[in-house]
Parts: structure tokens; sequence; C-alpha cells
């Protein structure tokens, strides 16, 4: 019994390793993809968009010149901050790593308490075995 405690143990340790690893890795590759992304903004020429026509009656124009501008504005500011997603891997992988070792310590618990309980549960079944 103890043995397959143990091989369950090794089997559940190695399936999280391996998908702690996997999803740390995808994830420093989404990462490292948004970092090196660009929003069209910096270089958008705004007099090629032209409002609607049925816009007109509803919206004024100087407002969507505002919020055309706004939009741009936003656009600028996001080229600025994606750069910084590709640093976010590192603090990623370290907290992923430290909820591993978590989970593992947690695995490693539960198979001591396990093998603890089947070796008391050896001792009775040998008690048992002398008793009678």
């Amino acid at each position: 019994m103890k043995k397959i405690i143990w091989l369950a143990f090794a089997v559940l340790a190695a399936l999280w390793t391996g998908l702690v690893a996997l999803t740390l890795q995808l994830t420093d590759w989404v990462l490292s993809s948004v970092a090196s992304a660009q929003v069209p903004g910096a270089a958008l020429d705004t007099s090629q968009w032209v409002a609607p026509a049925w816009a007109a009656a509803w919206v004024d124009p100087a407002w969507l010149q505002t919020l055309q501008s706004g939009l741009v504005w936003a656009a600028q500011g996001l080229n600025q901050v994606l750069p910084m997603a590709g640093s976010l891997g590192t603090l990623i992988a370290v907290l992923g790593w430290i909820f591993w070792g978590f989970i593992i310590a947690g695995l490693l618990v539960l198979a001591l308490i396990l093998h603890w309980l089947a070796g008391k549960r050896e001792q009775a079944e040998a008690a048992g075995r002398q008793v009678v």
C-alpha cells in the first residue's frame, strides 16, 4: 500500500510540474508577443476618417473630433505600456513556481499522512493476527 501511495505522489507531482512549466512557458510567450505588438495610433492620419452622414443629426461634429483625438491618445498611451508586459514574465514565473511549491508541499503532506495511516493499518492487522 505504501508503494502505491508514493507512486501516486510521484505521478501527480510529475503531472503538476509539467502543467506548471508548460503554462509558464505559454504565459511568457503571450507576454512577449504582447510586448512586441504595436497598436496603430502614433502615425494615424485622423483626417482620413469622415463621420457618417447619419451621425451629424445625432452628434456634434466637434464632439466626434474630440472622441477621435481621445482614442488616438489612448492608442498612443497603450503603445507606451505594452512593452512593459514582457517584464511581467519574470514576476509571473516566480509566483507560478511559488504556487507550484505550495501544491507540491500539500501533496507531500498528504502522502506522508497516508503513509503513516497505512503503517498504522499494517500494525493493527499484525496485532490482529497475533491475537487469533
